[in-house]
């Protein structure tokens, strides 16, 4: 029996060996038919209506033809779009509670199509939300959507402009927390039954638990990512105090206890601060208001102490909102119940100062007079100015209105010194005495969010006009918005990357490399709405390249060519090349690229192709409005054409239509008559052709 297996093993080798061409087509084709769409996956279910569809390059294709339709068949197409990169982003056409089907298709230069891939399908599942919006100004308002998260009913969800819910939590009890500027997003799930029922994590609009606090304690309110990539947030803490005297002795004394002002007998709810080590969950730094703030201080106006009687325990300093500061190394919280705001150095823990109202102890040193109280949220803003949503729970005492008023207010801090700089007071009827936010948007408006009216967000201009308003239809005690936040889009680091001249023959993919000096490029495009940090590691197998390393930015839409440089030689060897690209804010999109490198040209159909034909990368590129074209041809007296394609597959510029002899040949392209936007310089010399993008920048 043992050399009976060992004599179908060798025959399994031989055959292996004798068929290794075949077996390499049947394997691509295997990977394009199974593998050629990545999102959304085959059968998924999605809580978003603005799509990310990408897919797997195809080696000579220069574009892609996307379709989706509500059937199979897709006789009934409801988008259809030419995308010249690996993402496309559907933001209007889909909708609730439907089944889609996608596929694509290649094109190549001159618009010809290839064939569909085989279709992948999804659904998309229920609005739950019933928001609404009232549009005053539209030329006024800030792009982007609207995203926001609801306690007691445990949800969250984000609209655009006109109300339409484009995405929301599903079936997840999760509240919405907050963004960052890079598009990390924070909230808290309801763990129900549980002792500490509001475990913090980061997510993507995806559905993507990025991280998750341990839960060993109670977090509340905030939870956010620090720059050298640990997390921070609120954990509740306790200590004995005293019962001060005040209009509610009489009630504590009732209950047996001594309530004199000094007898420490009655546990006061804290806070700290905590971070945590994002590899291992351990605590790492800690800042405790029991260490930093003096218990002579508290809240006598606001019935906190009447609370307190029913709750037996003191909800002391009730920590809300808590931002770092990376260009100051430092740390701002807002302390609800003290009405004050925090600016603590990182890492000592040093107070460097308390704004706010003033207390017994004294440490309040500036800002008594700008009355806030009660407040939620804190935004440091471009010019160093602060903002938050002062919720005005004690604002007829603080500020003598005649009711209780919320606003969102501006306040510029220097040295010792605190000035209101801006306010927007909300009407009585949208008085939110909990929760609530305001923001400062890119185009100078400000966002501010309340409780009020069933929960609320006004965006509102520097001059108090209200140009844009979402009524989110809660209404407590079964529903509350908490904040809200205008954020650019739900995939903050969607991108591509496209293998420069990669080819295919015979069922063999990836790049020719003329031997000799020789260039190997990568275009990197950033699809998403935010501005993207990236950070590259480029590898070979074979030694023909050096190993590159570096970190670049991007903004929104726009394209960097990644170039390589390498000695490559005369070999039959197949280099197998490596290209990781991480987006340093959100490493779950990391992409690797992996190709394969021929120093001598993949065989087409028959088999025969001139050993060197090369057409370079145009320089320069992005360009305006002149491009240098540089090409080889070392098989003379074929016909050569080089032409420019514009996006549409239209020939606006016919550069070279003739015979060459063997050379090195360089021509200039001047687009000045052009407008801005992508080319394609082709050049075709007897059966072999190459394309290069170019970018008019204007």
């Amino acid at each position: 029996m043992i050399n009976l297996f060992l004599i179908h093993y060798i025959f399994i080798l031989i055959i292996l060996k004798f068929y290794k061409n075949y077996l390499r087509l049947i394997i691509f084709w295997v990977q394009y038919l199974f593998a050629g769409l990545i999102l959304p996956e085959n059968n998924s279910e999605l809580n978003h209506l603005h799509v990310i569809f990408e897919w797997k390059q195809i080696p000579e294709a220069i574009g892609y033809e996307l379709q989706v339709s509500e059937n199979p068949s897709f006789s009934s197409i409801v988008v259809q779009v030419i995308d010249y990169s690996l993402i496309y982003i559907e933001k209007n056409d889909l909708e609730w509670d439907k089944t889609y089907h996608w596929r694509i298709r290649p094109l190549n230069v001159s618009n010809m199509t290839g064939d569909w891939s085989p279709a992948y399908n999804f659904s998309t599942g229920s609005p739950i939300s019933g928001t609404t919006t009232t549009i005053i100004d539209e030329n006024l308002i800030q792009d982007g959507i609207t995203v926001f998260g609801a306690f007691f009913n445990y949800f969250s969800a984000a609209v655009d402009k006109t109300g339409k819910e484009i995405w929301n939590s599903g079936a997840e009890n999760l509240v919405y927390y907050s963004t960052s500027e890079s598009g990390d997003v924070f909230g808290c799930s309801l763990a129900s039954g549980t002792e500490n029922n509001l475990p913090g994590k980061e997510f993507t609009f995806r559905g993507e638990t990025i991280w998750e606090e341990p839960n060993n304690e109670f977090l509340h309110h905030d939870l956010i990512q620090l720059p050298n990539g640990n997390y921070l947030g609120i954990i509740e803490t306790s200590s004995l105090g005293h019962i001060p005297i005040g209009d509610w002795t009489y009630l504590f004394q009732g209950l047996g206890f001594q309530a004199d002002g000094v007898t420490i007998e009655f546990p006061w709810i804290g806070d700290k601060l905590v971070e945590w080590d994002a590899e291992t969950g351990d605590v790492v730094w800690e800042w405790n208001v029991f260490d930093h703030f003096n218990m002579i201080d508290f809240d006598q106006y606001g019935g906190t102490w009447n609370q307190a009687y029913v709750d037996l325990h003191y909800d002391w300093t009730h920590v809300n909102a808590v931002i770092f500061e990376e260009s100051e190394n430092a740390i701002y919280i807002s302390t609800r119940h003290l009405s004050r705001i925090t600016k603590i150095d990182y890492p000592s823990g040093s107070i460097i100062w308390n704004l706010g109202h003033d207390m017994p102890s004294g440490d309040v040193t500036f800002g008594t007079d700008i009355g806030f109280s009660f407040q939620h949220s804190v935004q440091i803003l471009d010019n160093g100015n602060l903002l938050t949503f002062d919720n005005g729970n004690l604002s007829e005492i603080f500020r003598n209105t005649n009711d209780p008023q919320s606003r969102a207010i501006e306040i510029s801090v220097n040295a010792n010194n605190a000035e209101l700089v801006w306010t927007y007071d909300l009407p009585n009827d949208l008085f939110g005495f909990a929760s609530g936010n305001a923001q400062k948007l890119q185009n100078g408006n400000v966002l501010v969010t309340t409780i009020g009216g069933g929960g609320r967000s006004l965006e509102v201009n520097t001059n108090g006009q209200i140009v844009w308003e979402a009524n989110y239809n809660l209404s407590l005690p079964n529903g509350a918005v908490y904040r809200a936040h205008r954020i650019p889009g739900l995939f903050p680091a969607a991108f591509s990357v496209i293998v420069s001249e990669l080819t295919d023959f015979n069922g063999q993919s990836g790049v020719y490399l003329n031997p000799g000096s020789s260039l190997i490029t990568f275009d990197l495009i950033n699809e998403g709405p935010y501005e993207v940090e990236y950070q590259y590691t480029f590898t070979d197998q074979a030694g023909w390249f050096e190993s590159s390393e570096e970190i670049i930015t991007l903004s929104p839409d726009a394209t960097q060519t990644l170039s390589f440089t390498g000695e490559i030689p005369e070999s039959d060897d197949i280099n197998n090349i490596e290209l990781i690209i991480t987006p340093i804010h959100h490493p779950e999109n990391q992409k690797l690229i992996q190709i394969e490198g021929h120093s001598n040209l993949l065989g087409n159909e028959d088999g025969t192709i001139t050993a060197v034909f090369q057409l370079y990368e145009p320089f320069p590129n992005p360009f305006n409005p002149v491009t240098t074209i540089q090409f080889d041809i070392l098989e003379p007296q074929q016909r050569n054409s080089l032409e420019v394609f514009n996006i549409s597959g239209q020939v606006i510029k016919s550069i070279l239509n003739d015979k060459l002899s063997s050379n090195h040949y360089s021509y200039t392209w001047n687009a000045v008559n052009q407008p801005s936007g992508i080319y394609f310089i082709h050049l075709t010399c007897g059966n072999q052709s190459q394309t290069r993008k170019v970018i008019l920048i204007k």
